[in-house]
């Protein structure tokens, strides 16, 4: 038996197998018809997809961002001090955020990128059902958070939207300006910007002289501006989506290649 499987393994390294180009171009045509006509069989409906995207969406996060917004709202009704309220609105916007790096950021980490963009359903269009799925959801939990805390007589909504509502539309603009295009980042990195725009706005929230010194309509231009660049960092993130997988397609093929020059 072992001298069978000598002999094996020096056959295959001795004879050298040669591809015939035609019967490859073959294949190629045979797997694309066979692929196109699986995928005229799949039923699928939108919300069929968004249902199943949803499922593979870890819940654990959500509990997370649901428990960190019931502490926010329980610190409010505790404290009577402007300061601490504001210092809690700072720490718990962009904490809120950052909960959802690593469920967007799971396929890159799983190496799975390249994956999903061979699949039947491109990498832009399960992006857009979790992101939806994700909006559908913080929203439910951020109009109950905004409701809760305007019954207290605490803070306001404009106090809301300028102290929470800001710096949280601002560490998603970082951390979707970040996720996808050419010089995509590590869900690392994105933390990291993230927890320093927290600092930033820390320095500016609690410097009362610089709070006031910004009226209402300026701080309410500056939501809007804020909430026009989210809305374009997602839509370049969708729209860039495939320079994600390109590059995960590239490093795949230079693992290949030094793979084969460094076997004998």
């Amino acid at each position: 038996m072992k001298e069978l499987d000598r002999r094996l393994r020096a056959y295959g390294l001795s004879s050298m197998p040669e591809p015939d180009e035609s019967k490859i171009k073959d294949t190629i045509v045979n797997a694309r018809k066979s692929y196109d006509e699986a995928v005229e069989k799949i039923q699928v409906t939108y919300f069929d997809f968004l249902y199943d995207q949803t499922r593979y969406i870890r819940k654990r996060w959500w509990s997370l961002q649901f428990f960190l917004l019931f502490l926010a709202g329980w610190y409010v009704r505790s404290v009577e001090d402007v300061w601490k309220i504001r210092s809690m609105f700072g720490i718990a916007a962009p904490l809120f955020v950052v909960m959802v790096i690593p469920e967007l950021w799971k396929n890159r980490s799983a190496n799975a990128m390249e994956v999903e963009g061979a699949a039947c359903f491109s990498i832009r269009q399960i992006y857009s059902a979790r992101l939806l799925a994700f909006a559908a959801v913080d929203g439910v939990f951020l109009s109950l958070f905004t409701a809760a805390l305007s019954m207290t007589g605490k803070v306001i909504i404009w106090e809301i939207i300028v102290q929470f509502f800001l710096p949280m539309t601002v560490t998603c603009c970082i951390c979707f300006r970040g996720l996808c295009g050419r010089r995509a980042v590590s869900e690392y990195t994105a933390c990291v910007l993230s927890l320093l725009w927290a600092v930033v706005w820390m320095l500016v929230i609690l410097n009362d002289n610089v709070y006031r010194t910004v009226s209402v309509p300026v701080w309410t231009g500056i939501c809007g501006m804020a909430a026009a660049y989210l809305t374009y960092t997602v839509k370049r993130m969708l729209r860039e989506s495939l320079w994600a997988v390109e590059a995960c397609s590239r490093e795949s093929l230079w693992a290949v290649e030094a793979c084969n020059r460094e076997s004998p």
